[in-house]
């Protein structure tokens, strides 16, 4: 007798054949018989792939188990099986078959990512990806990869993301892409993945490129005021008509007010923004008779969109009484005092003054005896309009005037400025007014005529009135050979001279 085998597929198994006496019992004398499964080059055989298609006269079962690289058939025969007279074929019919060898993928992914994106995964250069099955088989998914943007922003569709096979055959890829969409339908996140057609062949060095680009923000319509604007500049004492800007949506309710810092006024009350979506409101600013700025501020309140500033101040000057003017000159080699009577509300002492060839100019609180509270000055570490000061000469009570080695630059003392000036050893100190004051001193040379060196000033308050209602001008012209009258303005600000910075 003798067991069939099949090539006909992509394996080989091997033959059995017995030589056993008619009439005699077969599974006495051959139990089971084992044929051995072997795949053709390139191919595998698996156990589980096999199975056997009985009933089969003279068979029991047919089991198959794997052996390393083979697979084993072992058939057990009927216990009734008995030799006939004539050779004995059984032919087993067999399910199953070898697979070819499986083959594999391999590639790399890079992605440039914005730095304004939510990522699963940061930019990343050349991560590696791979897979292995059988051919025509799809491969696992070879990486997934999640982007999203901040809460608020979309991408445009000019710079959405974007997925590139840049190496490798894109028609063997499956590539997903899964995005997410607000109900105005902008992209705010998309998930890509990968899968892989096997081919007969191994593949490797295939490069994807990812590329996500900067964000927009999702701008919502805007259904209330979007901006409310008017000037912050100083208005005059006498009064101005004050001109508020307001703009919106179509629809937009609001009220405006106005107040001094002691009333309010009502400018408009649940005003409608029309077609335009542009406003205009008045309000007539009243004299201030008053001995003190007055702080004026704007308020718009009601349907104001976020971010929109809600109110505008600005102030209002008081009333200058005229002053100022070029005082007489201070003689040559000599020390001279000027009076001036201070404002009992407080205010700004200012002098535009000009050397003769070198002279020092300090403004005292009270009498000449008095604090010393601005002097001029040259370039000198720590040395500025309020100090420190020079007590050696022109100075109560010896009231001393300078030598020449004193009173001259170089090693002299530093509050004597010089005639003519240099710049490269004092200033006019007019950035230093500015600063210090919030006015200007815009130039220094007054009605086209005399130029100044240096401005002097003391700004003082009510409670300085109060200690002593005057102010001393103290003028130490020198003894240099040469020297001339010294020159002084006074300027009251605000003025012709003195504006606000």
């Amino acid at each position: 007798m003798a067991e069939d085998s099949s090539s006909e597929f992509n394996y080989t198994a091997t033959v059995v054949q017995y030589t056993i006496l008619e009439s005699a019992n077969v599974s006495s004398l051959y139990p089971t018989a084992v044929i051995k499964i072997t795949a053709n080059t390139g191919y595998t055989v698996t156990a589980g792939n096999f199975s056997w298609n009985g009933p089969l006269a003279g068979i029991t079962s047919v089991a198959f188990t794997q052996d390393g690289l083979f697979v084993l058939c072992t058939v057990t025969y009927d216990t009734s099986l008995v030799m006939p007279a004539d050779n004995l074929n059984l032919g087993l019919c067999i399910i199953g078959d070898a697979v070819l060898d499986g083959v594999t993928v391999a590639g790399t992914l890079t992605s440039v990512i914005d730095a304004g994106v939510t990522t699963t995964t940061p930019s990343e250069t050349g991560t590696a990806y791979s897979a292995s099955g059988a051919v025509g088989a799809t491969s696992s998914v070879l990486f997934t990869r999640t982007y999203s943007t901040p809460t608020g922003y979309y991408w445009p569709a000019n710079a959405l993301p974007n997925i590139q096979l840049t190496t490798g055959n894109l028609g063997q890829y499956n590539i997903t892409q899964t995005p997410t969409y607000t109900a105005a339908n902008e992209l705010i996140a998309i998930t890509y993945s990968a899968t892989y057609i096997f081919t007969n062949a191994d593949v490797s060095g295939d490069k994807f490129d990812i590329s996500v680009y900067k964000v927009s923000q999702i701008l919502t319509p805007a259904t209330g005021i979007t901006l409310f604007s008017g000037s912050t500049l100083d208005v005059v004492s006498s009064g101005t008509n004050y001109i508020m800007n307001v703009q919106g949506a179509l629809g937009a309710t609001y009220s405006i007010s106005m107040s001094n810092g002691t009333t309010s006024t009502t400018v408009a009350t649940n005003a409608v923004m029309g077609v335009t979506g542009n406003a205009q409101h008045n309000f007539i600013v009243p004299p201030n008779t008053g001995t003190a700025n007055i702080t004026w501020t704007a308020t718009i309140s009601g349907n104001i969109e976020s971010g929109v500033a809600t109110t505008i101040t600005f102030a209002q000057l008081f009333p200058v009484v005229t002053c100022g003017g070029v005082l007489a000159d201070a003689p040559i080699n000599a020390i001279t005092d000027y009076s001036i009577n201070l404002d009992s509300s407080g205010g700004i002492l200012t002098f535009l003054v000009k050397a003769g060839v070198s002279t020092k100019f300090e403004i005292i609180h009270g009498t000449a005896a008095g604090t010393k509270k601005a002097t001029s000055g040259r370039f000198a570490t720590g040395l500025s309009n309020a100090g420190p000061f020079d007590n050696v000469t022109g100075t109560e009570t010896s009231n001393t005037l300078p030598t020449d080695a004193q009173a001259t630059s170089g090693s002299g003392i530093d509050q004597y400025i010089t005639n003519p000036l240099d710049p490269n050893k004092q200033s006019t100190r007019q950035g230093d007014f500015a600063t210090d004051t919030s006015f200007e001193i815009l130039n220094m040379t007054v009605a086209g005529a005399e130029t100044y060196h240096q401005v002097l000033w003391w700004e003082y308050t009510a409670g300085d009135y109060t200690t002593n209602a005057n102010a001393t001008l103290r003028v130490t012209n020198s003894n240099v050979p040469g020297t001339i009258a010294a020159k002084i303005y006074q300027t009251c600000c605000p003025d012709n001279v003195c504006t606000t910075s």
